[in-house]
């Protein structure tokens, strides 16, 4: 191995450096946040790299507008978790991103949805927000 791939190893992160437990803990703090409305707080707690991506109140307005459509979700399940180093996609900057996914249901109705917390590897070993969606399954 040349010193040049030694030393990008060095900065990876590998599966098994990985506390899953921990990561959909963090994704659920970020969905009660959002579901309490904290959107200026979860800005504030977002990777550098989203934050660069996307104008705070287009963010916060984002957020607003659909937790006022949708309301808060119930029945929420993790269903899901990839961790990746996507290479090739334009939109994110190099590093370790975590995907994790849940079934959850909205509305009076409790139509089934998937909801994906996104989440990059950072300094200090800190995952910080990178992603958020919500789409009807």
């Amino acid at each position: 191995m040349t010193m040049e791939a030694m030393q990008a190893d060095a900065g990876r992160v590998g599966l098994e450096d990985v506390d899953i437990t921990r990561l959909g803990m963090a994704a659920m703090r970020f969905i009660k946040a959002i579901e309490q409305g904290q959107h200026e707080v979860l800005w504030d707690a977002a990777s550098k790299a989203f934050r660069q991506s996307m104008p705070r109140d287009a963010f916060i307005d984002s957020l607003t507008h659909r937790h006022g459509v949708l309301g808060c979700g119930t029945g929420r399940r993790w269903t899901a978790i990839r961790v990746d180093r996507p290479e090739g996609h334009v939109q994110w900057l190099p590093g370790t991103y975590a995907r994790l996914e849940f079934s959850v249901s909205f509305g009076a109705t409790e139509a089934p949805h998937r909801e994906v917390v996104t989440l990059r590897h950072e300094e200090q070993g800190v995952w910080r927000l990178a992603g958020y969606g919500v789409k009807a399954a």
